[in-house]
């Protein structure tokens, strides 16, 4: 659900790996990873939907989707609160904005958060804009108005070169777009975007001029163009990635898309995605499965890729049945140079 485009394009995870567009022949990393390898973040009812790293100050980023905030992880072990803020729901999707110095953050409401309302359930979406050093709230944008007739899940988020902000709304089937100075609209909207569940979800900036955008429910992968987003095509894969949430884009030609569970097909599986043709299609390299830990996104710190262990799929059965919530997750570094 959550990553942002990175400018790691030829020192990425995915070059490490030498993947040939035809058959994996010149691997240097594999999704081979123990499940000892990794990072533990103890924080009771965390249940971490985004991930992210701020590379200046080294440290990972996680949002809540029970606690409605983002925590800060450090090399040590540490961790400290860096986001509070009290008209955040659920923190879905995050993303680094180095180059501004920003911290975008996706709220949404459906009904698992403590800050949860009834009424709001899958009503209230919005972005909320912080420094990223500080954590001080920067701008707040409610996005409820824009498809006020549709149930709404503001989802996961990427910026563009000129700081306009893309958000992937998984149940309106639509894109929004928020320029810098905070003013929100309807990017994209279609009927392709529907179906069962949640449908659009991961979304990444490519530096060619348009989205990559995955649908959850039936594994599509799209590609928008900004200057004509109603122009959007379908990248044609060898199989449909069902269960699609996030998409860590760590070059001009490679993709990370990290798979959970979607209508009634459980993928828990990190797949490497090559194209050749400037995502008209893609191929298929390595893939890792994570084992049932709802996988929900990734990022690359320091040319090794990390996958979010949030255990999203057991929350809402732990607050109904009055179960003791986890209290400790993971952050999975699946290869490494």
């Amino acid at each position: 659900m959550s990553n942002c485009v990175r400018t790691l394009w030829r020192a990425s995870v995915l070059s490490l790996l030498m993947f040939s567009s035809a058959v994996a022949q010149q691997t240097t990393l594999e999704f081979d990873a123990k499940e000892s390898d990794g990072l533990s973040v103890k924080s009771k009812a965390l249940y971490p939907e985004g991930l992210e790293y701020d590379a200046k100050r080294e440290r990972f980023l996680l949002g809540s989707i029970r606690k409605g905030e983002v925590i800060a992880l450090y090399k040590d072990g540490t961790t400290t609160r860096l986001v509070d803020d009290e008209r955040l729901r659920s923190v879905v999707g995050i993303c680094v904005d180095a180059e501004r110095g920003r911290l975008l953050v996706n709220s949404s409401d459906y009904g698992v958060a403590t800050r949860s309302a009834p009424s709001d359930k899958f009503a209230s979406v919005a972005l909320g804009i912080y420094d990223l050093a500080t954590g001080a709230p920067l701008k707040f944008i409610d996005l409820s108005d824009l498809k006020p007739a549709e149930k709404k899940f503001a989802n996961d988020l990427t910026v563009d070169a000129d700081g306009n902000v893309y958000v992937t709304d998984s149940l309106a089937a639509s894109i929004y777009k928020v320029t810098p100075s905070g003013e929100a609209s309807v990017f994209l909207s279609h009927d392709r975007f529907r179906g069962d569940g949640f449908n659009l979800n991961g979304i990444q900036y490519h530096k060619n001029g348009y989205l990559l955008v995955a649908m959850k429910s039936d594994g599509s992968l799209f590609k928008v163009p900004l200057n004509d987003p109603s122009a959007f095509t379908e990248v044609a894969l060898p199989q449909p990635l069902i269960g699609t949430d996030g998409l860590v884009l760590n070059g001009p030609d490679e993709l990370i898309a990290i798979t959970n569970r979607a209508s009634g097909v459980v993928s828990n599986t990190v797949f490497q995605l090559v194209s050749d043709d400037d995502w008209s299609s893609a191929s298929i390299g390595q893939t890792f499965k994570t084992g049932d830990v709802y996988p929900t996104t990734g990022v690359v710190a320091k040319g090794k890729l990390y996958v979010n262990y949030g255990y999203l799929h057991t929350l809402g059965s732990a607050l109904k049945e009055g179960e003791e919530l986890k209290d400790t997750f993971h952050i999975q570094h699946v290869g490494s140079e």
